[in-house]
């Protein structure tokens, strides 16, 4: 588990071939998901992770505009309160939208000049995203290990391929 409540949610549904990974599928799972992100797990945090969740899985793909996070953004106020010497912003949230404003607070801080730090990992075959923390903002993969070196490996092979031409490569040549 990740630092980041928007990270974990929009990593939290993968859809494979042969069976989908939930960790928000199940209500009791769901609710201990969100505890462990240090919210309450009442019915309503469920409803409304699994809701933000579609939107910003929809969102960060380029598939929604930025109104599909409206009723999130539309949920968070600040409040000044007055103090003998000054003021304290207070923030308030409204509880049923509390899971999806946090995460898309999460998402506006990590807007910047170079770009948005949270994006899709860049391999084809892969449905995670993540934060690049990098200072050029350049991180292509959510894991080296995994996406990062099924593609190298996939360039070096297709390079091996050319380089050994088709009578080489064990493939015929087209007629």
């Amino acid at each position: 588990m990740s630092q980041s409540l928007l990270l974990d949610l929009v990593n939290s549904r993968l859809v494979y071939p042969d069976r989908v990974h939930d960790e928000l599928g199940d209500d009791a799972e769901a609710a201990d998901w969100l505890r462990a992100h240090g919210l309450e797990g009442s019915p309503d945090e469920v409803r409304d992770a699994r809701a933000a969740r579609a939107a910003l899985v929809e969102f960060l793909r380029g598939r929604a505009d930025a109104a599909a996070l409206a009723p999130w953004a539309g949920a968070m106020r600040k409040r000044a309160a007055l103090r003998a010497d000054g003021l304290d912003w207070i923030d308030e949230i409204d509880p049923a939208r509390a899971v999806g404003a946090r995460a898309v607070a999460e998402w506006a801080a990590l807007q910047g000049e170079q770009g948005s730090r949270i994006r899709a990992c860049a391999a084809a075959d892969c449905q995670h995203f993540l934060i690049d923390e990098s200072r050029a903002n350049a991180r292509k993969w959510h894991s080296m290990e995994t996406c990062g070196n099924r593609e190298k490996a996939r360039r070096h092979y297709a390079k091996a391929r050319t380089a050994a031409g088709p009578e080489r490569s064990g493939v015929a040549p087209p007629r």
